[in-house]
Parts: C-alpha cells; structure tokens; sequence
C-alpha cells in the first residue's frame, strides 16, 4: 500500500469516526460501524502486506 492511499484511508476512517459519535438513527450508525471495520481492517491488511 502507497503512502498516499494510507493517509486517505487513514483520514476516512477519522472522519467516519468523528460521524459516528453524533447522534444519528440506528441504520446510519450500523453502516458507520460496518465503514469503521472495513477501513480498519484495510489499513491493518496494508500493514501485513508491506
């Protein structure tokens, strides 16, 4: 994984982060969680890769 695409993953997931501390309906948070895991386990599959 470039430096480049960690740092965009890496900003994703701080900012889905920052959406799913605001009050929100139960589907919105499910899919920030979902995003959350996905983004997480991107940048540690990007870890194992390098």
């Amino acid at each position: 994984m470039l430096r480049r695409e960690r740092k965009e993953l890496e900003q994703k997931l701080a900012q889905t982060r920052r959406l799913a501390q605001e009050p929100t309906d139960l589907f919105t948070r499910e899919r920030l969680a979902q995003l959350i895991e996905d983004l997480e386990f991107r940048l540690e599959a990007g870890r194992v890769a390098a």
